[in-house]
């Protein structure tokens, strides 16, 4: 499927699912009070670096990653994926 098809089928790219991804994890850290991503990273023993990379949609993120950052949100991985902000 070409990135036309995905469109018109209002599927996205796996670029913009990180994007996507970044952007609720990003919510999701001001939600919880840390106007830092430095500081959330810290607080969660989180890469500095990784972190922000996720939240800008510009890294893959792994599935222990998911894990740790649910977690450290109090959710389940389903939650952490299910969330509307």
């Amino acid at each position: 499927m070409n990135k036309e098809t995905e469109a018109e089928n209002g599927q996205m790219n796996g670029d913009q699912e990180l994007i996507e991804l970044g952007k609720r994890i990003r919510a999701l850290r001001i939600a919880k009070g840390y106007r830092s991503a430095e500081k959330f990273a810290l607080d969660h023993n989180l890469s500095r670096v990784h972190y922000g990379r996720w939240e800008s949609g510009k890294k893959n993120i792994t599935y222990k990653s998911l894990l740790i950052l649910a977690r450290a949100h109090g959710m389940t991985l389903p939650e952490f994926l299910a969330v509307k902000l």
